[in-house]
């Protein structure tokens, strides 16, 4: 098996290295826009609604309201 650590990290940075050169240049992304990842696939890939409902359900069990006393020591 062969790995390349820092291939990925190295073809990242040559794309925010032209991302922001675009961006000097222009004023702005919409040059790049083709080769940006859209907000929707960014959610996917990190499964951004997952954890939204996941966090929903710990702070409406974990968190003492605002404004009321915690009882929770009593």
């Amino acid at each position: 098996m062969i790995i390349w650590p820092v291939s990925s990290l190295r073809a990242a940075n040559k794309a925010q290295d032209e991302l922001y050169k675009t961006i000097a240049r222009t004023g702005g992304t919409r040059d790049m826009l083709e080769n940006m990842q859209t907000r929707e696939e960014l959610y996917k890939t990190i499964r951004y609604y997952d954890y939204e409902a996941l966090d929903a359900g710990i702070v409406s069990t974990v968190l003492p309201h605002i404004g009321q006393p915690d009882r929770s020591a009593a």
